[in-house]
This record gives structure tokens, sequence and C-alpha cells, in this order.
């Protein structure tokens, strides 16, 4: 017999199903799965973990248990993948989560979860927050970065067919996370010499247009 859960809080039911059709896409795209994982949080699990996911959202006062702090490595890592896996899916041992979590194997297909795990590995194990809109950075990336950079980000855009240059691969996660937010924003911001060719884009994007950037360059590598 299948097991059927019991909802406490009506809304949450309401929001899975809203948000349903929004999930189709995730799968579809050509970006990490970290980013990927991003959207599906921010449609669905920011409302009991919080947008910061530290178990702040806007039902978590409602809940008999606080949701998860996702942003405690100490606890998180401890756990395996596989283990991170089943709890999202809904298949955890009995007792090892609240049941005010949803079960959401029941809503999404495990493409979509994995993605979701590798965006709550970033949450609680990258020194490097993420403090901008990685959805809007990334319509700024593909509108200007791009051409350079590709729109997969592994530095082979299109003109790279045309000039010899050597954009940098932001799916790179070794070099990228050896780069601190300070010294990517410096670079976004004045440009770069030498064979990359990287051009300078404070005269003519915002500083919360190259935080945004720099937020979805920060997914694009945690994979």
């Amino acid at each position: 017999m299948k097991q059927k859960m019991v909802w406490k809080i009506p809304a949450i039911l309401a929001m899975v199903m809203l948000s349903s059709n929004a999930f189709a896409e995730y799968s579809k795209t050509d970006h990490s799965k970290s980013f990927d994982g991003y959207r599906i949080y921010r449609a669905n699990c920011f409302v009991c973990h919080g947008l910061d996911g530290t178990g702040n959202g806007p039902l978590a006062g409602k809940l008999e248990t606080k949701p998860a702090d996702l942003t405690n490595n100490d606890r998180l890592e401890k756990k395996s993948d596989r283990e991170l896996f089943k709890i999202i899916e809904g298949k955890a041992p009995h007792g090892e989560v609240s049941n005010d979590m949803p079960q959401w194997g029941l809503a999404i297909p495990q493409t979509q979860i994995r993605s979701l795990l590798v965006y709550v590995r970033y949450l609680h194990s990258s020194k490097h927050p993420v403090s901008g809109d990685p959805e809007m950075g990334k319509r700024i990336y593909d509108k200007n970065c791009a051409i350079c950079h590709g729109l997969d980000a592994k530095g082979k855009g299109t003109i790279t067919k045309i000039y010899d240059m050597e954009p940098a691969d932001h799916t790179d996660a070794s070099s990228m996370n050896r780069m601190s937010n300070e010294k990517i924003r410096s670079i976004i911001s004045t440009g770069t010499k030498g064979a990359k060719l990287m051009p300078g884009w404070k005269d003519l994007l915002s500083g919360k247009e190259i935080e945004d950037v720099i937020s979805y360059i920060r997914l694009l590598s945690a994979q």
C-alpha cells in the first residue's frame, strides 16, 4: 500500500501543486546542477528553510519542529549524499526528520532532487557567500558575458573563434574556488590584461548587477 503523508499545513501542499509546472523546466537547463538546485530551492524550499537556508522561512514559526539550518556544516557534513538524498526524497528512516518535511519524491523527479542536493551542499560547505541574485545574474551573463565565456560558461564563446583569447572557464571548480568574491568583483569591474582580454564593466553595470553576476558564477562552478 502506498504510504500517504498527512500534511499539517495545507499551504505546503498547495505550494507543491502550484510549483509542479515550474519544476519541469529545471531539468532541461544546460547550466550547473547547483544553479538548477537554487531555482528549485527558491521556488519551494525557502518557505520553511528560509532564503538563506538558516531555517527561518515564512512557515518556520508555524511548524512543530524548527526546519533544519542548511548552513550548519558541522551537522550536514556528517550526512552522506545518499542520506541527504533520501531525506529530501522522503524516504529517510522513521524519526530521522520532522513529519513536517515534505516528501519531495512525490512531486519532483530524482534528477531535480540531485540538483537540490548539490545546492544544499553549497549552502553548508562553501566559503563564498551568494549575496546577490543568481537568476538576475544569469540574465546579465547571457547578455554580456556569454559572447566570450559561452552560454555554458566554459570559456569557449563565439568570439573565441575570431580572436586569439582565453576567457576564464567559470565551471572550473578548482580555479574558481581559489578566487574570493572580492577578486572576482575586481576582475569584472576593471578587467584584466593579457591573453584573456577581459574588459572592465564598472561603467556599464551597477554594483548590484556585478554582485548578481558573481552569485551566478559561484553556482556555475559548484558541481
